[in-house]
């Protein structure tokens, strides 16, 4: 089956050989944007900042230029988490793509926070397009860099983020009939599934359910017990979706864990939220919180 995706060869005596050539080359460097990538990655500022400055004048230098292994220099200067560089190359308006998400993905504190705070010269923030604009290169469109910094559950940057007052899609329901379901479903319904359990994914992480949700215990119930249901329909995920589940369970055991008396833990299982429906409020101080767990069936708890 080989032969079928090379070229094949029908001279001696290489007809037994597979013949190997580049099909798909990156852009060839200059030798000045060679230089001006290596600084980066070295984080000699001096240097990059004559690069930058040159490339404004002579325009020898493409500035967006890309490594072997497709980052600019942005990028690099995130990986190595090098901020003064990164302020550097964003006053001089390099492409900022999806570099958000990639110092998300590394877990670059300081990058996420001088990312969320750049203005481009003559500009307002540019927070909304980082934090809205889903079409990125390495990461599919549903992913947002609040589901990511979910996902990787860093409290730090979650907080970053929460504080900008950004959203996660609200998962529809299974068998939903709106447009957007039944488009996205007959488009491609694995994808569709994925983007489905990425949210969940998110909406899973202890850090922003104890950042987000007034009532994290009730929370990590109520979700647990909907991630096992979504469990039993989701096939090609059940698995994901049982771990997530589990994960919840476990963080509101933690959470109560956390009790230093039995009459912080009385207090604790008492609490009912004022606009739940899920007990009598006849029952309000009759270990409601124990009540829910069962309901939910949060065996790690009840």
């Amino acid at each position: 089956m080989a032969q079928l995706y090379y070229k094949k060869v029908n001279y001696s005596p290489y007809r037994d050989r597979i013949p190997l050539q580049i099909v798909r080359a990156e852009t060839e460097l200059s030798a000045e944007e060679k230089a001006f990538l290596s600084a980066v990655e070295k984080g000699d500022y001096g240097t990059v900042k004559q690069a930058l400055q040159e490339a404004e004048i002579y325009y020898n230098v493409n500035i967006n230029c890309v490594d072997p292994l497709g980052r600019n220099a942005l990028l690099i200067a995130i990986e190595n988490e090098n901020l003064e560089i990164m302020e550097l190359l964003l006053n001089h308006s390099v492409y900022v793509g999806d570099a958000l998400l990639y110092a998300i993905r590394k877990e670059v504190v300081g990058a996420v926070e001088l990312l969320l705070s750049y203005r481009k010269p003559g500009r307002e923030k540019q927070i909304p397009t980082l934090l809205m604009d889903t079409q990125f290169s390495e990461f599919t469109p549903d992913i947002t860099p609040i589901m990511l910094a979910a996902h990787t559950n860093n409290y730090e940057i979650i907080k970053l983020l929460v504080q900008k007052r950004v959203t996660i899609p609200r998962p529809h329901q299974i068998r939903c009939n709106c447009v957007e379901c039944v488009s996205s479903s007959e488009v491609d319904s694995l994808r569709h599934s994925r983007s489905r359990l990425n949210i969940y994914k998110a909406l899973a992480s202890p850090s922003l359910i104890a950042l987000s949700s007034e009532d994290p215990i009730l929370t990590a119930f109520r979700l647990g017990w909907e991630l096992k249901e979504l469990s039993k329909v989701e096939n090609e995920f059940k698995a994901e979706y049982e771990e997530l589940s589990q994960q919840c369970k476990l963080f509101a055991k933690d959470l109560l864990d956390q009790a230093r008396s039995s009459r912080e833990l009385e207090i604790i299982l008492n609490h009912r939220d004022d606009h739940s429906e899920d007990l009598d409020p006849q029952k309000y101080h009759d270990l409601a919180k124990l009540k829910v767990a069962i309901k939910y069936h949060q065996k790690e708890v009840s």
